[in-house]
């Protein structure tokens, strides 16, 4: 039984749900993580608990003793377990030594989650998203650490676990079973509860898989926020993906084109009711897309016309795309009602070697000032010595060579 009201539990969801949309907004890869995970009220669990695909059980009693950046704090630990698959990593270690080193992993991570506009440089409360509530597990001496490091080092020293009571759980999952786990073992204080469940594969691969899309997520929005992305890589949880290009432009462009920036000078109102600052949106408007296609002979047609008709669909041609064809000078300059008909009709001039200082020079002598810049070549090309002063995307054929500056998406051979 809990002696709240109805209205404060539904108080502590909003809140909850609050913060779920904060970290969407300023750190777009948790964010897509946390929104696969459902939310739901327990009394059965001390403070917090996942199963790290389908949900988050939490106990308002406790959380309503956070504040929001150490509630924040709690639900993204929460998210890291589902991130870094901690369970299904245990193996056969001995259980308690490893869920404090998946604690103390995890918290390290949490801990350095920084607030998008931050100055990092003086690093200080304030350039951090979340406080660590009080009792929770982390040492200087693990940071950076995975948790198999640190669960060698908690052997070596034969480091004592916090003590531990045990709880009877009953939980309902998201699809209405309800789920039992008696004597469960909890180290008490801000530490959540680690259930005894096993991933099976299927669970896994779906993990996986929405790593990968929140890897999309994260590219989309410009890179904003922060990833685990080197941590990923050193468990083997995140190689190099391989992501469906149409998705990954599509939420790259129209981050950029419909929105001219984000930040903390404009915070967004829906979030202020919870005591929660989030950075905003200002002059949203739609903005024009500058497309550079190299006539150069790398690419062919059948793909060029692909990307330039995903690329069309995506804002007024009328008023908002240039489309610039250029090999070692420029060949053509396509804009408004001539785009369409152009890009039916498949005729590309050029041939020769490929320069793009012809086409930036164009730019900025006629003044076209774009909010995105997207160049369809493999890359084999010379380029100006200063990277220009708005986003440049690159859709490459898969052998490509690097660009000094700008975004890239490959398009693999089989569309």
């Amino acid at each position: 039984m809990t002696g709240l009201s109805v209205t404060e539990i539904e108080a502590e969801s909003a809140r909850l749900a609050a913060l779920r949309m904060q970290m969407l907004e300023m750190h777009p890869f948790w964010g897509y993580i946390l929104l696969q995970l459902r939310l739901t009220v327990s009394f059965s669990v001390p403070t917090m608990a996942t199963d790290s695909v389908n949900s988050i059980w939490f106990n308002p009693e406790y959380t309503r003793t956070l504040d929001s950046r150490e509630l924040g704090f709690v639900l993204a630990h929460e998210v890291c377990h589902s991130v870094l698959e901690s369970t299904a990593r245990r193996g056969n270690r001995d259980l308690s030594k490893w869920n404090m080193a998946a604690d103390y992993a995890i918290n390290d991570l949490v801990s350095g989650i920084t607030v998008p506009g931050a100055n990092t440089r003086y690093r200080d409360n304030a350039t951090y998203l979340y406080r660590m509530p009080r009792g929770g597990l982390w040492k200087r001496s693990y940071h950076g650490m995975i948790a198999e490091t640190i669960y060698e080092d908690l052997c070596r020293k034969k480091d004592k676990s916090p003590d531990e009571t045990y709880v009877d759980v009953k939980l309902t999952a998201a699809d209405g079973t309800e789920l039992e786990f008696p004597h469960v073992p909890w180290g008490g204080g801000c530490r959540d509860l680690h259930l005894p469940l096993e991933l099976n594969e299927d669970q896994r691969e779906t993990l996986r898989e929405r790593i990968r899309a929140a890897v999309e997520n994260y590219q989309a929005s410009d890179s904003r926020g922060d990833i685990p992305g080197d941590l990923l890589r050193k468990i083997g949880i995140m190689d190099r993906p391989r992501i469906p290009w149409r998705r990954v432009l599509h939420r790259y462009a129209d981050t950029i084109l419909h929105q001219d920036d984000y930040s903390l000078a404009c915070p967004n109102r829906r979030f202020m009711l919870h005591d929660l600052i989030v950075p905003g949106h200002y002059n949203e408007k739609l903005g024009h897309l500058v497309v550079a296609l190299d006539t150069s002979g790398s690419m062919d047609d059948e793909t060029i016309r692909a990307v330039l008709t995903e690329l069309l669909g995506m804002v007024d041609s009328s008023q908002n795309i240039t489309l610039i064809t250029a090999d070692c000078q420029i060949q053509q300059v396509v804009t408004g009602e001539e785009l369409e008909p152009f890009i039916a009709a498949g005729r590309f001039q050029g041939g020769g070697g490929t320069d793009h200082i012809c086409v930036f020079d164009y730019i900025r002598e006629h003044r076209l000032n774009p909010c995105l810049f997207v160049g369809l070549t493999d890359l084999y090309s010379t380029f100006p010595a200063r990277k220009p002063p708005y986003p440049v995307l690159w859709l490459t054929p898969e052998d490509h060579e690097d660009p000094p500056w700008g975004r890239v998406i490959e398009l693999p051979k089989e569309q």
